[in-house]
């Protein structure tokens, strides 16, 4: 019962949340993360990474507080890349490119931001709420998540592929095939020995996920763009309105009010299971969105309902990391580890005793994710204004400026000079599919979830053999995948087989 909160309690952290030291931090971590989330390659986890020593000397409040904000800072701005010049500003912007960077080329840009900027605030005030009202209870079913269920939660991700194929199946496929056998170079996890890397000992883990994100999206537009004089296909489209196109882009989100609640839940969800992240978890909603979607064959050409679902989702995500972080110790996404680090330095240690010992302080940083997402939309008002002015800058100058910003991107990342060429080369493989048919977003998506997948099946075997994925959290997820991608298909099928029924009756 210690967990239920109260009126005087809730007061408490309010006051708690409400001294101007406290808000001070809030507004610098709010305004640091928007800058860090709109660099390519240079994460809010890196960023925090770097400031965590500093952190001792402002106490755990203001440490904690000050990081959430940076973390959903990052996550609204990551997107202000990805719409513009197709470079995602956090690895969980990248389906972000897909609707938005379309949007932007038919002279929309400021309506592509309108409407993530509104979007994100919602997936982050649902987040919030969530965290606020349940957080001790679900906290306790992220105990649930082992291998079995993880695995099954990359399959599941796994499910968005057929979102990301485009007319072609087959070339989506083989898409997904290569970026599968791309995940298997590194060491193996058995003997631990490495598997096809050629003795480059850069690639002893796999391909770092930012450098290839950075190549496949964004250098292989830079390459693409040195033909053409500016981002926008018809420059005769577009006319800068201000805040006029912002609102005009919070309408048409609004329009998708079921695909942005479904995605608040996933983003939710996803963020509870430790190790999973944003850059999962909005893959996932993109492909769900698109499966029950009644126009799925807008999604890739500039369609909202996309976006929504991509920005909704990866706002969501942080008030679901934070859940498992606070509540029993174990950490929600990269950001959440340096999260737990700063309370533990502070002398705070998360997990059940926070909510006993220190509930006043748990729950004023849950109110902080609510006050950041409201504080960042209205940052968010006043800088997007002025952005798609971007694209009246031609393209003989933003294209180089948006290769290094890629080149830059991918050296921050581990600080290999190796990874520079990674983002060349992936952004050759980018162009050549993307000039052949084949799904670039099916490769990078098998990339991100082949080695989740990889390794936790290995332990579930391990642990309890294939009957394992039978227990029910496993099981239910696995059934949840197959249902995600049959069902939808099916209703469409019925909808329009009655649609056809009723014009033959006419007919007749």
């Amino acid at each position: 019962m210690e967990f239920i909160p109260n009126a005087d309690m809730l007061n408490g952290a309010l006051s708690l949340l409400f001294q101007p030291k406290v808000l001070i931090w809030l507004v610098v971590g709010l305004i640091s993360g928007f800058i860090v989330g709109a660099i390519p390659g240079f994460n809010d986890t890196n960023f925090l990474a770097m400031v965590l020593p500093f952190t001792v000397y402002l106490g755990p409040m203001q440490a904690v507080i000050f990081m959430m904000a940076v973390f959903c800072g990052s996550q609204t701005a990551g997107s202000i890349p990805a719409i513009l010049v197709n470079i995602p500003g956090t690895p969980s912007n990248a389906p972000t490119t897909l609707e938005g960077f379309a949007l932007t080329r038919q002279g929309r840009a400021g309506e592509a931001l309108g409407c993530s900027l509104f979007s994100s605030t919602m997936g982050g005030l649902s987040g919030s709420i969530i965290c606020l009202l349940l957080a001790p209870i679900i906290g306790i079913y992220a105990l649930k998540f082992g291998p079995a269920e993880i695995c099954a939660m990359a399959i599941f991700g796994m499910s968005a592929v057929g979102s990301l194929t485009g007319r072609s199946i087959s070339k989506g496929l083989v898409s997904s095939l290569l970026g599968l056998l791309l995940a298997t170079i590194g060491t193996e996890m058995e003997l631990g020995r490495m598997r096809s890397t050629f003795g480059f000992y850069e690639l002893a883990e796999g391909f770092p996920l930012i450098p290839v994100l950075l190549g496949a999206f964004g250098f292989s537009e830079v390459l693409s763009l040195v033909q053409e004089e500016y981002i926008i296909s018809d420059r005769a489209v577009f006319r800068f309105r201000g805040y006029a196109s912002l609102f005009q882009g919070m309408r048409e989100s609004l329009r998708y009010k079921l695909s942005m609640l479904r995605s608040a839940i996933i983003g939710v969800l996803v963020g509870l299971v430790p190790g999973v992240g944003a850059a999962v978890a909005t893959w996932i909603s993109y492909g769900q969105a698109r499966a029950w979607s009644k126009t799925p064959e807008k999604f890739g050409t500039g369609h909202y309902e996309g976006l929504v679902a991509t920005d909704t989702c990866n706002n969501g995500v942080t008030g679901g990391a934070l859940i498992p972080t606070m509540t029993l110790g174990i950490p929600g996404s990269g950001t959440t580890v340096v999260v737990m680090a700063a309370l533990m330095i502070n002398g705070i240690q998360p997990g059940p005793s926070l909510f006993m010992n220190f509930q006043q302080e748990a729950y004023a940083i849950f109110f902080s994710l609510f006050l950041s997402n409201v504080l960042m939309f209205l940052v968010g008002l006043v800088v997007m204004r002025f952005l798609p002015l971007v694209t009246y800058v031609p393209t003989r100058i933003l294209a180089p400026i948006m290769a290094l910003f890629c080149l830059v991107g991918g050296l921050a990342w581990r600080g290999f000079v190796f990874d520079m060429i990674l983002v060349f080369f992936f952004g050759l493989l980018g162009l050549v599919m993307k000039r052949n048919g084949y799904s670039t977003p099916a490769l990078v998506l098998a990339v991100i979830l082949g080695p989740i997948a990889e390794k936790n099946l290995i332990w579930s075997l391990k642990i309890g053999g294939p009957a394992i994925f039978l227990r029910p959290i496993s099981l239910g997820i696995l059934l949840a995948t197959v249902g995600a991608i049959f069902v939808p298909v099916f209703i469409r099928k019925i909808a329009r087989s009655g649609v056809a029924d009723r014009v033959t009756g006419s007919g007749e």
